[in-house]
Protein backbone atom coordinates (compact mmCIF):
# COMPACT_ATOMS: atom_id res chain seq x y z
CA UNK A 1 0.00 0.00 0.00
CA UNK A 2 2.84 2.25 0.52
CA UNK A 3 4.66 1.40 -2.37
CA UNK A 4 1.42 2.17 -4.13
CA UNK A 5 0.94 5.92 -2.26
CA UNK A 6 4.74 6.52 -3.11
CA UNK A 7 3.81 5.44 -6.74
CA UNK A 8 0.82 7.69 -7.17
CA UNK A 9 2.79 10.71 -5.34
CA UNK A 10 5.45 10.08 -7.92
CA UNK A 11 3.34 10.25 -11.02
CA UNK A 12 1.17 12.94 -10.09
CA UNK A 13 4.26 15.20 -9.12
CA UNK A 14 5.93 14.23 -13.02
CA UNK A 15 2.83 15.03 -14.40
CA UNK A 16 2.50 18.45 -12.56
CA UNK A 17 6.00 19.03 -13.75
CA UNK A 18 5.33 18.19 -17.26
CA UNK A 19 2.51 20.71 -17.58
CA UNK A 20 4.27 23.19 -15.54
CA UNK A 21 6.88 22.96 -18.71
CA UNK A 22 4.01 23.60 -21.33
CA UNK A 23 4.62 26.98 -23.36
CA UNK A 24 1.75 29.08 -21.99
CA UNK A 25 -0.66 30.17 -24.57
CA UNK A 26 -0.07 34.30 -24.19
CA UNK A 27 3.78 33.20 -25.13
CA UNK A 28 2.61 31.12 -27.97
CA UNK A 29 -0.01 34.35 -29.12
CA UNK A 30 3.49 37.10 -28.47
CA UNK A 31 5.53 34.52 -30.77
CA UNK A 32 2.71 34.30 -33.33
CA UNK A 33 2.47 38.32 -33.40
CA UNK A 34 6.38 38.65 -33.64
CA UNK A 35 6.35 35.85 -36.85
CA UNK A 36 3.34 37.61 -38.31
CA UNK A 37 1.36 34.66 -38.58
CA UNK A 38 -1.72 35.94 -39.43
CA UNK A 39 0.05 38.11 -42.16
CA UNK A 40 1.71 34.82 -43.61
CA UNK A 41 -1.67 32.91 -43.84
CA UNK A 42 -3.27 35.63 -46.19
CA UNK A 43 -0.04 35.50 -48.50
CA UNK A 44 -0.48 32.09 -48.06
CA UNK A 45 -4.35 32.24 -49.10
CA UNK A 46 -3.22 34.87 -51.99
CA UNK A 47 -0.54 32.22 -53.20
CA UNK A 48 -3.11 29.51 -53.18
CA UNK A 49 -5.56 31.44 -55.58
CA UNK A 50 -2.70 32.56 -57.66
CA UNK A 51 -1.69 28.66 -58.47
CA UNK A 52 -5.44 27.66 -58.88
CA UNK A 53 -6.01 30.53 -61.32
CA UNK A 54 -2.60 29.33 -63.31
CA UNK A 55 -3.90 25.82 -63.74
CA UNK A 56 -6.60 27.23 -66.31
CA UNK A 57 -3.52 27.55 -68.66
CA UNK A 58 -2.54 23.79 -68.06
CA UNK A 59 -6.02 22.45 -68.44
CA UNK A 60 -6.13 23.82 -72.17
CA UNK A 61 -9.57 25.18 -71.46
CA UNK A 62 -11.68 26.60 -73.92
CA UNK A 63 -13.01 29.97 -74.43
CA UNK A 64 -16.43 28.82 -73.41
CA UNK A 65 -15.08 26.67 -70.42
CA UNK A 66 -13.08 29.95 -69.07
CA UNK A 67 -16.23 31.90 -67.20
CA UNK A 68 -17.07 28.74 -65.55
CA UNK A 69 -13.73 27.99 -64.58
CA UNK A 70 -12.80 31.59 -63.16
CA UNK A 71 -16.54 30.67 -61.29
CA UNK A 72 -15.37 28.08 -59.66
CA UNK A 73 -12.00 29.10 -58.88
CA UNK A 74 -13.23 32.45 -56.94
CA UNK A 75 -15.67 29.62 -54.98
CA UNK A 76 -12.70 27.47 -54.30
CA UNK A 77 -10.42 30.80 -53.04
CA UNK A 78 -13.49 31.59 -51.24
CA UNK A 79 -13.93 28.48 -49.44
CA UNK A 80 -9.96 27.97 -48.89
CA UNK A 81 -10.45 31.48 -47.34
CA UNK A 82 -13.31 30.65 -44.96
CA UNK A 83 -11.98 27.13 -43.72
CA UNK A 84 -8.87 28.10 -43.65
CA UNK A 85 -9.32 31.72 -41.96
CA UNK A 86 -6.73 32.65 -38.92
CA UNK A 87 -9.88 32.98 -36.77
CA UNK A 88 -10.54 28.94 -37.05
CA UNK A 89 -6.92 27.81 -37.34
CA UNK A 90 -5.88 30.44 -34.20
CA UNK A 91 -6.87 28.37 -31.13
CA UNK A 92 -5.40 24.66 -32.42
CA UNK A 93 -2.54 26.24 -33.73
CA UNK A 94 -1.81 27.87 -30.23
CA UNK A 95 -2.74 24.62 -28.93
CA UNK A 96 -0.09 22.44 -31.02
CA UNK A 97 2.43 25.24 -29.89
CA UNK A 98 1.72 24.70 -26.52
CA UNK A 99 1.61 21.12 -26.92
CA UNK A 100 4.96 20.73 -28.56
CA UNK A 101 7.17 23.54 -27.10
CA UNK A 102 7.98 24.56 -23.62
CA UNK A 103 7.89 28.04 -22.06
CA UNK A 104 11.02 28.18 -22.28
CA UNK A 105 11.59 27.32 -26.12
CA UNK A 106 8.64 29.52 -26.88
CA UNK A 107 10.35 32.24 -24.85
CA UNK A 108 14.23 31.76 -26.88
CA UNK A 109 12.17 31.67 -29.86
CA UNK A 110 10.28 35.02 -28.94
CA UNK A 111 14.23 36.39 -27.78
CA UNK A 112 15.51 35.20 -31.13
CA UNK A 113 12.47 37.08 -33.10
CA UNK A 114 12.24 40.51 -31.30
CA UNK A 115 16.13 40.71 -32.33
CA UNK A 116 16.99 41.98 -35.41
CA UNK A 117 18.13 38.96 -37.66
CA UNK A 118 14.55 37.32 -36.37
CA UNK A 119 12.77 40.46 -37.55
CA UNK A 120 14.46 39.89 -41.08
CA UNK A 121 13.85 36.66 -41.27
CA UNK A 122 10.00 37.85 -40.40
CA UNK A 123 9.99 40.12 -42.91
CA UNK A 124 11.82 38.05 -45.73
CA UNK A 125 9.69 35.23 -45.01
CA UNK A 126 7.18 36.18 -47.24
CA UNK A 127 9.25 37.11 -50.27
CA UNK A 128 10.41 33.05 -49.68
CA UNK A 129 6.60 31.74 -49.65
CA UNK A 130 6.15 33.89 -52.97
CA UNK A 131 9.34 31.98 -54.53
CA UNK A 132 8.40 28.63 -53.71
CA UNK A 133 5.06 29.25 -54.80
CA UNK A 134 6.55 30.42 -58.01
CA UNK A 135 8.45 27.18 -58.29
CA UNK A 136 5.13 25.00 -57.02
CA UNK A 137 3.49 26.48 -59.67
CA UNK A 138 5.87 25.72 -62.33
CA UNK A 139 6.16 22.16 -61.07
CA UNK A 140 2.43 21.97 -61.45
CA UNK A 141 2.53 22.60 -65.04
CA UNK A 142 4.16 19.28 -65.59
CA UNK A 143 2.50 18.00 -62.90
CA UNK A 144 -0.98 18.51 -64.89
CA UNK A 145 -0.43 16.65 -68.06
CA UNK A 146 1.07 13.87 -66.30
CA UNK A 147 -2.01 13.73 -64.03
CA UNK A 148 -4.18 14.23 -67.42
CA UNK A 149 -2.26 11.15 -68.91
CA UNK A 150 -2.44 8.67 -65.95
CA UNK A 151 -6.19 9.53 -65.58
CA UNK A 152 -6.66 8.63 -69.27
CA UNK A 153 -4.67 5.36 -69.01
CA UNK A 154 -6.80 4.22 -66.17
CA UNK A 155 -9.98 5.77 -67.83
CA UNK A 156 -8.79 3.08 -70.83
CA UNK A 157 -7.69 0.29 -68.39
CA UNK A 158 -10.95 0.35 -66.92
CA UNK A 159 -12.87 0.66 -69.99
CA UNK A 160 -11.01 -2.39 -70.90
CA UNK A 161 -11.68 -4.76 -68.08
CA UNK A 162 -15.22 -3.96 -67.87
CA UNK A 163 -15.62 -5.49 -71.89
CA UNK A 164 -13.48 -8.60 -70.34
CA UNK A 165 -15.73 -9.32 -67.75
CA UNK A 166 -18.64 -8.24 -69.17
Amino acid sequence: MKKSIILLFTLLLSLNVHASDKASAESVERLMELTEVPKMMDAMHAQMTTIFSGMSKQLELTEEQQPAFDKYMRKLANLLQEEMSWDKLRSPMIEIYANRFTEEEIQGLITFYESDIGQSTVKKMPLIMQDSAAISQQLMMNFIPKVKQLAQEMQNDLASSKQVAG
